[in-house]
């Protein structure tokens, strides 16, 4: 390849890299590209891969996820798409593949493809990249603790039903973590991806969205396989194809020197208590009560040296009710507030002045509302790494939804 063509067709978004001295441990930092859409071929993939890697390379990191976000027309193109990108992610990484997800939903600006990549970086790690199902995943251990990133649990390339799905996805969350050692009460940030997550279906008469039923399957699995009596952080969040996928982190202590507690917004009820009226849909079966959605709006991970808040997908909701229906500024506004009161609310937090965003993701339902959420974000967080794409919010009148991750020194 001739020098100066490895850039063709690429844009950087943005970047961010959050610096701590040697004795921090386990760094993260984040970079978003994007590529051209008339670089359709796996040549332009791979060099927007090398653009990744490069970047690693200069702050002597390692890829460890990759979350990529792609336009669809419809199943068959999604496939097409996703065939290419995760060929050309074995091929270039090889015995280095990272955890990594290819997500059907539109990224903004419009691109063929966005890449949202996680780097990591620190002294004395260990990093070990595994496979499971042909399904790569990667470890990361110090001293303190060991990490477990995954990316893409379930089958999409075998779509049956919503709870089928949803029961193939977590069965390999389960699987994963006994082959690690670890259990669902270690997961402490989970992404769920809910083919058509508003879609109703009849069932003899009982009208199932599929978002519920989701959280039916998520409720039970948490029943039978965790202990704790709080939840993850986690972004339950529509894609346009059929068919669920998880991506997870699970951190495991190490001789008990780090700390995972749950988040709360005084202004939001939490989501698993939240009352029959505001589940959609019928109950599973008769005389059945709906499962809420089990998840905290927040998790702060403490560690010797520095402390990680993993933000939940959190939208327009005041109490259990949606604020600013039909109104996308609003919304947008009454989310971020949600976001700054949960980045103030836990006790033992580090000096509110040391915190700073490593990077947010945004989702917006409606195409015509970018421009306008895009401009009141960036407003509010100037040169904080963000993502925008478009997706159904778990709500039919939430038009958006904000997601992130917040680091502080201790």
């Amino acid at each position: 390849m001739k020098r100066g063509t490895i850039d063709k067709g690429i844009k950087i978004l943005v970047e961010v890299n959050f610096s701590k001295d040697d004795s921090m441990g386990i760094e993260k930092s984040y970079k978003v590209l994007g590529l051209e859409k008339d670089n359709n071929s796996i040549g332009g993939i791979m060099r927007l891969l090398h653009k990744v890697k490069k970047y690693g390379a200069a702050i002597n990191g390692q890829v460890f996820k990759l979350t990529v976000f792609t336009s669809c027309e419809d199943e068959d193109s999604y496939r097409s798409k996703a065939a290419d990108f995760s060929r050309a992610i074995f091929e270039y990484f090889r015995d280095e593949v990272p955890a990594f997800n290819i997500v059907s939903q539109k990224p903004f600006p419009d691109s063929l493809f966005a890449v949202e990549a996680g780097f990591v970086t620190g002294q004395n790690l260990q990093i070990h990249y595994k496979m499971h199902r042909d399904t790569p995943y990667i470890l990361i251990e110090d001293a303190m603790v060991k990490e477990l990133w995954m990316s893409g649990a379930g089958e999409p390339d075998h779509f049956r039903d919503i709870e089928q799905d949803a029961i193939c996805a977590f069965e390999q969350v389960v699987e994963i973590l006994e082959k690690e050692s670890m259990t669902m009460d270690h997961i402490i940030r989970q992404w769920n991806y809910v083919g058509e997550i508003l879609k109703m279906n009849d069932a003899d008469g009982r009208y199932l969205q599929n978002y519920q039923v989701f959280n039916e399957v998520r409720g039970h699995f948490y029943k039978q396989y965790r202990t704790r009596k709080d939840f993850p952080a986690a972004t339950g969040i529509g894609v346009k194809i059929p068919g669920v996928t998880i991506d997870f982190c699970a951190i495991k202590s190490l001789e008990n020197r780090v700390a995972s507690v749950p988040v709360n917004n005084p202004n939001q009820q939490n989501a698993y208590v939240y009352g029959q009226e505001v589940l959609v849909g019928s109950a599973p079966a008769t005389n059945a009560v709906k499962q809420p959605p089990q998840f905290e709006r927040g998790r702060l991970l403490k560690m010797q040296g520095y402390s990680t808040l993993f933000l939940s997908g959190t939208a327009s909701i005041i109490g259990q009710e949606t604020i600013g229906i039909d109104d996308v500024k609003k919304q947008t506004r009454v989310t971020i507030d949600n976001l700054e009161r949960l980045s103030r609310s836990p006790e033992g937090f580090p000096n509110r002045e040391t915190w700073s965003y490593n990077l947010l993701r945004v989702y917006v339902k409606k195409e015509d509302d970018f421009p306008v959420v895009q401009q009141i974000c960036k407003r509010h967080f100037p040169e904080v790494p963000m993502v925008f794409v478009q997706a159904d919010v778990c709500r039919d009148n939430l038009l958006v939804e904000i997601e992130g991750e917040m680091v502080a020194k201790n």
